[in-house]
């Protein structure tokens, strides 16, 4: 039996057939190129080249938050007492709380793909400024990444270490950038501070990456490494939607990918439009990692191995026009 279509829907079942031929297609070869790579590792890391599990080994729940007002500028000196912290829907008491300006473990990642080549400076030089604000005790370590990721510095707390390695970076390849972020939340983990961060830097989107997407929001979103990114996005990307504007565009796809990385894990993702924008980016950064606010509280539920969804509220946050950002939950203990 033959199936005949009004021609006024031809045309409309073309274009469906079209759209669906072309995601299969993207898929395809996404897939495939992922075949091709072996899973990535920093070639020093030992014992620690297979998955880390984040699962939470004591008591002690601790979260690092921060507020901006209705301008986007830190909030200070709240107290205890305008903070509620809930998990699973469940109101948590806090065992502590201050805003210390205490030493990270921080790992500043960036991005020396080909299309990096007039941007490298503006980098640097921001990234300079970035150490200048940080914490003078932190405890450091960089990775750069075009198609393969590189540890170009371990765990120091000689800034002089970083800025020598920062200086040495050669621009070229390919762009893996979730494979980056995967393995620095990694290294990060292992730090030796108790706060712990990665700072990235990228101008494009994941085109050579190992870890697909959802793998990485996976480990992230289980960590307590919060990843700050910046992102000067590539001209090339496409600002317009597809299929008359129904699509986001690809452009607004990798916004909101990198935009959600950061947010997992309770971190700042900044859009830059030109170079020069990026001190005032790492600035930023560097002064929110000095001004969180520290929380901790002993978990009121049963240790079940179960995802437990954090909510740091800060008491009449939406009449002040608050924003808090911190970490969206944690892997408890069994």
């Amino acid at each position: 039996m033959t199936t005949h279509f009004p021609f006024r829907l031809r045309p409309l079942v073309v274009s469906l057939l079209a759209l669906y031929c072309l995601a299969w297609l993207s898929q395809d070869g996404n897939n495939s190129g992922r075949k091709k790579k072996e899973q990535p590792s920093f070639s020093d890391q030992g014992t620690q080249r297979g998955p880390v599990e984040f699962r939470a080994e004591v008591d002690q729940v601790v979260l690092h938050a921060a507020v901006y007002d209705k301008e986007d500028r830190l909030v200070t000196g709240l107290t205890k007492e305008d903070f509620s912290v809930f998990e699973n829907k469940v109101k948590q008491q806090l065992t502590y709380f201050g805003q210390d300006d205490l030493p990270s473990t921080i790992g500043l990642v960036l991005d020396s793909s080909g299309s990096m080549r007039d941007k490298m400076e503006f980098v640097q030089k921001a990234s300079h400024l970035f150490l200048d604000l940080s914490h003078p005790e932190n405890e450091l370590f960089l990775v750069d990444f075009d198609d393969e990721v590189v540890l170009e510095e371990d765990f120091t707390h000689d800034v002089e270490d970083i800025r020598d390695a920062l200086d040495n970076i050669i621009v070229s390849g390919g762009t893996a950038l979730y494979d980056a972020i995967y393995l620095a939340v990694e290294r990060a983990h292992a730090g030796s501070e108790p706060k712990k961060a990665a700072v990235v830097f990228t101008d494009g989107e994941d085109r050579d990456s190992y870890y697909k997407f959802d793998e990485l929001i996976d480990k992230i979103r289980e960590s307590e490494v919060q990843v700050h990114i910046v992102a000067i996005l590539d001209r090339d990307l496409k600002s317009e939607g597809g299929f008359f504007g129904i699509f986001k565009s690809e452009r607004e796809k990798v916004k909101e990918k990198i935009s959600s990385i950061a947010t997992e894990t309770g971190g700042k993702a900044l859009f830059a439009d030109e170079v020069e924008e990026l001190e005032g980016a790492f600035r930023g950064i560097a002064e929110e990692l000095r001004k969180q606010y520290r929380l901790s509280y002993t978990s009121s539920l049963p240790k079940d191995g179960t995802w437990r969804e954090i909510d740091v509220v800060v008491n009449g946050a939406k009449e002040k026009g608050y924003k808090v950002r911190a970490r969206k939950g944690y892997l408890a203990a069994k």
